[in-house]
C-alpha cells in the first residue's frame, strides 16, 4: 500500500504535490485543471523534483508532470501511454492499476485531453496543447452555463 495514495484518499483529494516536508499544492477538482493550475500558480522551478500524487494519470498528466520535472508520480490509475512517458522521462512511478487507455467520463471515447496529445512526446508541447484545450473546454462550459 502506497502511503501517498492513502493520504489522497484520506483527505478526499484528487491531487497533492509535495516537496520535502512541504505540501505545495492540493486540489479536489477532477481532470487536468488542477495540474495546469499548479504549474501556472507555482511555476516550473518550484515544482521541479516534487512528488505528484494524482488519482488518475494518463498521458496528458504524465506530460505535465514531465514538463516540471517531478521526481516521482503516485496514482491509483495509470494508463499505458502515461507509463511510457514517465519511463522515457525517467520519473519513478507507483500505481495501483494499469489500464490500456484513458477514457472520457462517460466511457464512450478516449479522454479529450488524451486526444489532444496523442501524437506529442515533448512535455513543453504537451503543456501548450493542454492549456489551449482546457481554455476551449472552459469556453464551452461557460457557453452552456
Amino acid at each position: 500500500m502506497d502511503g501517498y495514495v492513502e493520504r489522497l484518499r484520506r483527505e478526499g483529494l484528487n491531487l497533492i504535490i509535495l516537496k520535502g516536508d512541504e505540501t505545495l499544492f492540493t486540489s479536489n477538482r477532477e481532470g487536468m485543471r488542477p495540474l495546469l493550475e499548479a504549474i501556472n500558480s507555482l511555476g516550473l522551478s518550484k515544482l521541479r523534483d516534487s512528488i505528484v500524487v494524482d488519482k488518475i494519470i494518463g498521458k496528458a498528466a504524465a506530460l505535465l508532470v514531465s514538463y516540471f520535472k517531478a521526481e516521482e508520480a503516485h496514482c491509483v490509475v495509470l494508463s499505458m501511454r502515461a507509463r511510457e512517458v514517465l519511463e522515457r522521462q525517467v520519473i519513478r512511478y507507483y500505481s495501483e492499476r494499469l489500464i490500456p487507455e484513458m477514457m472520457n467520463k462517460f466511457g464512450t471515447d478516449v479522454c479529450p485531453f488524451e486526444k489532444a496529445v496523442l501524437d506529442v512526446d515533448d512535455p513543453e508541447e504537451g503543456y501548450e496543447r493542454l492549456s489551449v484545450k482546457l481554455k476551449s473546454l472552459m469556453g464551452d462550459v461557460k457557453a452552456q452555463g
